[in-house]
């Protein structure tokens, strides 16, 4: 992969600012009452994912770059089938209750 000079050092800076969004995931995580957790989890990996995705620009690496897209691709496909379940479950409960 060749990225442009200026590319890269924008990925250096995506860099970094996913790695502060990352300690500020993982504060929350630990402030977290249990039950949200698993949720607080998922953001944890999205953050993650998209460190992995900054690096790989940013080191011109397409193996980590690759790794970043496929990990993100996972973990929003996660959380979407988390959020449609949570709207079934609304929703059945909603019908119950009717």
């Amino acid at each position: 992969m060749d990225f442009p000079e200026i590319i890269r050092w924008i990925f250096a800076g995506l860099t970094l600012l996913a790695a502060a969004g990352l300690v500020r995931e993982l504060r929350r995580l630990r402030r977290t009452e249990p039950a949200a957790r698993p949720a607080r989890r998922w953001d944890v990996a999205d953050q993650c994912a998209g460190l992995v995705t900054a690096v790989g620009g940013a080191l011109d690496s397409i193996y980590l770059f690759g790794a970043g897209l496929a990990l993100s691709g996972v973990v929003l496909g996660a959380k979407a089938c988390r959020a449609a379940l949570a709207h079934r479950r609304r929703r059945t409960a909603d019908r119950a209750g009717a």
